[in-house]
């Protein structure tokens, strides 16, 4: 696991960035401690996160992208 901040540097977004996304329902952390609130992320997440940053140079909203990914989740099940 990765804590938030190891996260962030790997993929290269700010901490900011990973709490907006986690409240928006984008990429939500794997665990938050509940005792702190500490939240963290694990290293299948990292081509998610790196996906996010694809579409948003190509100018997707977070809105489209968050459309994206559940479509896309939705359909690796199936």
């Amino acid at each position: 696991m990765l804590s938030i901040g190891q996260f962030s540097k790997t993929c290269m977004v700010t901490v900011k960035t990973l709490r907006h996304y986690d409240k928006i329902g984008l990429l939500s952390p794997e665990y938050v401690n509940e005792e702190n609130g500490y939240r963290f992320y694990t290293e299948e997440q990292i081509p998610v996160m790196i996906l996010i940053n694809k579409f948003k140079t190509y100018g997707f909203s977070l809105s489209d992208i968050k459309e994206i990914l559940v479509c896309n989740s939705e359909t690796a099940v199936k």
